[in-house]
């Protein structure tokens, strides 16, 4: 009884205020004012006392601890009466086992122990936009694969395709509520939203988790949205500054191109400037306000026509018409017509080319420079149509023989005379007759297209307003002439298989 009424003082007084202290450390919390404070206070009664317990509450309500006091001569606790004491303090979550039972095997006792614990809440995760652009992007020179820079190359448009992907969205979770050791929830904070960053020509997915670009063009990002433009730019010159422009739109070159530097365009390309000797390739057309001064060095290729008021030692090739005052000493070629224009309408030296036709005011000059001017099929088409002749001709050839092979062995298998390796041989012979059944009919379509096409370049004509200079030599398809002497008003065109010359038809 000594020993017990020592161990109550102790409570009452600096033992008390020390493991209060040290349970209230331990807990992360103070004590709760209601439930279980007032126990250790009551006096302890005369005789043997039984095995006591203490139970805290944290006041955030998310761990539970306990702490045992000895008995003095009377019963001790079970894991049952633990249990029960706790469902009497309403503890119901997070309770552990595994230390109640450490605590009844060891009985430390007027030591903190932790029995329960609640779980905290996780809040939601907040939405993330995923860019599969750089939203960022600054031209950096490109590094070549032996290590050097080529400072021309700035790597510094964006482009994008219709129906690319341009940023992802990740929704914002709800996030997953918490619990008390009393068995009550605790709410989680959900993920704050984010809204993809529409611009203009874009679009969101069904499923709204995705922007798309709506057109072919550049895409940047101002403001925090995305914008997709179909047009670039340029409101000075191409040069060290901008780098080549590689773009998969129009663009628009308010500047120069100065020389040695590439404009590359998936439409078309105008310049309000003058070309030096640099590279345009635009896969619609090329406009030139002003020229093309080529330097001997540059050159110009349009799947479609090109304007311009000069070409001046340079390099053009268009598949459509190519339309321009004064051509000086350049190679062009045109898939269409190439007509001189303007108060010039000048060709004099280098080589002109044109599929359907050619008309100048001017042809040459009085010093006789050297101009060779064509209409008609081109080289490369001519090759092409002999190659794909002869080509025929050995199909059909061969074909023929296979139906030969197939005949016979066809003969021998009715008669139960086919042995192995003819039956090998019968296998790749209706692999070929197949094959050449294919391709056959797709020369034959072929040749037909090139055949109509050399139909209508024959009929091509040079027309000339003003004057034909000696020195010019003049090839419309297969037949040549020669100028020798000045004409004047006149148009060249290719009658019973040769070139004849009669007034002005233009």
């Amino acid at each position: 009884m000594k020993r017990r009424k020592n161990l109550e003082n102790n409570i009452h007084g600096t033992a008390s205020d020390k493991a209060l202290n040290e349970l209230s450390n331990k807990s992360g919390n103070a004590e709760t004012p209601d439930e279980g404070n007032g126990e250790i206070a009551e006096p302890l009664p005369e005789g043997p006392q039984d095995e006591e317990i203490i139970i805290r509450i944290s006041r955030d309500r998310m761990k539970a601890s306990v702490m045992l006091l000895p008995p003095d001569g009377g019963r001790m606790l079970t894991y049952e009466d633990i249990m029960q004491k706790l469902k009497e303090k309403g503890i119901s979550y997070g309770i552990d086992e595994k230390a109640i039972h450490e605590l009844l095997n060891n009985r430390p006792y007027e030591r903190t122990i932790v029995v329960a614990e609640g779980r905290a809440p996780q809040n939601g995760k907040d939405a993330v936009i995923t860019y599969h652009i750089d939203p960022n992007k600054t031209g950096k020179p490109k590094i070549n694969s032996d290590g050097t820079v080529d400072y021309h190359w700035l790597n510094n448009i964006e482009n994008v395709s219709r129906g690319q992907i341009l940023a992802t969205l990740t929704p914002p979770t709800n996030g997953i509520p918490g619990m008390t050791v009393t068995g009550d929830p605790v709410p989680s904070r959900p993920g704050r939203p984010l809204p993809l960053p529409k611009g203009k020509n874009t679009r969101i997915s069904e499923d709204g988790l995705k922007l798309l670009s709506a057109i072919d063009g550049k895409a940047e990002v101002i403001n925090q949205r995305i914008h997709v433009y179909s047009v670039h730019e340029v409101t000075g010159n191409v040069d060290n500054s901008t780098g080549n422009i590689d773009f998969i739109g129009n663009v628009i070159i308010h500047g120069n191109v100065l020389s040695g530097f590439e404009v590359r365009a998936g439409g078309s390309i105008e310049v309000r400037g003058v070309v030096e000797g640099a590279t345009l390739i635009a896969q619609k057309d090329v406009l030139l306000r002003k020229g093309f001064q080529g330097m001997r060095k540059g050159i110009i290729k349009a799947e479609g026509s090109v304007a311009a008021r000069f070409i001046e030692n340079g390099t053009v090739f268009a598949k459509g018409d190519v339309i321009v005052e004064t051509i000086m000493h350049s190679d062009v070629v045109s898939g269409g017509y190439i007509k001189l224009v303007g108060d010039k309408a000048l060709i004099v030296g280098g080589k002109v080319h044109a599929i359907l036709g050619i008309s100048a005011l001017t042809i040459g000059s009085p010093m006789a420079t050297r101009t060779l001017l064509e209409v008609g099929i081109s080289p490369e088409v001519r090759d092409e149509y002999n190659l794909l002749k002869e080509k025929l001709m050995q199909m059909e050839r061969d074909l023929t023989k296979v139906e030969q092979i197939l005949a016979m062995l066809g003969r021998m298998e009715s008669s139960s005379q086919l042995s192995v390796h003819k039956q090998l041989i019968k296998q790749r012979a209706i692999k070929t007759k197949i094959k050449y059944g294919v391709k056959i009919p797709e020369i034959r379509n072929r040749l037909n297209e090139l055949e109509e096409m050399l139909s209508e370049v024959a009929k091509g004509k040079i027309h000339v307003r003003k004057t034909v200079y000696p020195g010019v030599s003049i090839t419309i398809g297969p037949s040549s002439l020669h100028i020798k002497d000045a004409v004047q008003y006149v148009t060249f065109k290719r009658d019973e298989g040769e070139i004849v010359q009669v007034p002005y038809e233009g």
